[in-house]
């Protein structure tokens, strides 16, 4: 029987995701299955999750975080559903923290707070989303699009009949779950991933956060 499946979508993080499955097999449970699902990746990401990983999912083209997420979710067998960034590199042994609250039948999401590094951006995308959120379910959160989170897998029939565009999954799910009644809890962590800064390619990354959040909401509105 498998009690946890950590599932991870990764696109060209061959410089990230050894690590970071290695800090997860460390700290791993035997009841536990580690999915990764390779999002088109033209470098050695897919190779590398080959030796690590109990399973990897692999496509030939690119279709966002989302898609990924969604088909690591197909995949999971275990009771509880662990959502992991492949670039948390050691720090990823502090998943584990995200379960117990779960585990204790205290809440049905747990969602980690990873505080800004020095490279972080103005807080523009996350302030939008908060204010979504609260908007959308009455529920304020520090971390709505924090890509570290973990559920009960009863909450699955609620993710599976949504379609969820790239970045947007966060921001979407979390809407889902609350306004299907799910409970959520966030989790102070010393997780770390790799920072984007206020250089152009930081600048770029948010901007494309921002679309796909917006087009997953305009996709979605009731």
């Amino acid at each position: 029987m498998i009690e946890t499946s950590f599932v991870i979508a990764a696109f060209n993080e061959e410089k990230t995701i050894e690590n970071t499955l290695l800090a997860l097999k460390a700290n791993n449970e035997k009841q536990s299955e580690i999915i990764v699902v390779d999002d088109g990746s033209s470098d050695g990401t897919k190779e590398i999750a080959e030796k690590h990983a109990d399973k990897v999912v692999s496509y030939p083209t690119n279709r966002g975080k989302g898609y990924a997420i969604q088909q690591g979710w197909k995949e999971a067998r275990g009771t509880y559903i662990v959502c992991l960034d492949a670039d948390l590199e050691e720090s990823a042994s502090e998943a584990f923290s995200l379960l117990q609250p779960i585990q204790n039948g205290e809440v049905d999401m747990t969602i980690s707070i990873i505080n800004p590094g020095k490279k972080s951006g103005m807080g523009v995308v996350k302030r939008r989303v908060q204010s979504i959120v609260y908007k959308k379910t009455g529920v304020k959160l520090e971390a709505p699009l924090s890509g570290q989170r973990a559920f009960h897998r009863k909450w699955l029939p609620v993710l599976l009949t949504k379609t969820y565009h790239g970045f947007g999954v966060e921001t979407q799910m979390t809407i889902d779950l609350l306004k299907a009644g799910a409970t959520c809890l966030e989790i102070p962590t010393t997780m770390k991933h790799r920072e984007m800064g206020r250089d152009v390619k930081g600048f770029y990354h948010r901007l494309k956060q921002w679309v796909d959040i917006e087009r997953q909401l305009r996709g979605v509105q009731s």
